[in-house]
């Protein structure tokens, strides 16, 4: 089998906003989240983006784990 690059993508500024995206080997780029800053980002991060990026992380890694297990 051959390698595969995972790479994921963190872009923020604060009084802007927030965007994870990701993409396989030669791919394009997708967004797993996006938010924009509307002055409750506390808010929005705890609720949202944090619990997304964290899920999304964790999933991708025990993807790769039952991969590589196999």
């Amino acid at each position: 089998m051959a390698q595969k690059v995972r790479l994921i993508r963190l872009a923020w500024e604060n009084g802007v906003g927030f965007k994870m995206d990701t993409k396989l080997d030669e791919g394009a780029y997708t967004t797993v989240i996006e938010i924009e800053e509307n002055g409750h980002i506390k808010d929005l991060w705890e609720s949202g983006i944090e619990i997304v990026c964290t899920k999304y992380f964790e999933k991708e890694l025990d993807s790769i784990g039952s991969e590589m297990k196999s």
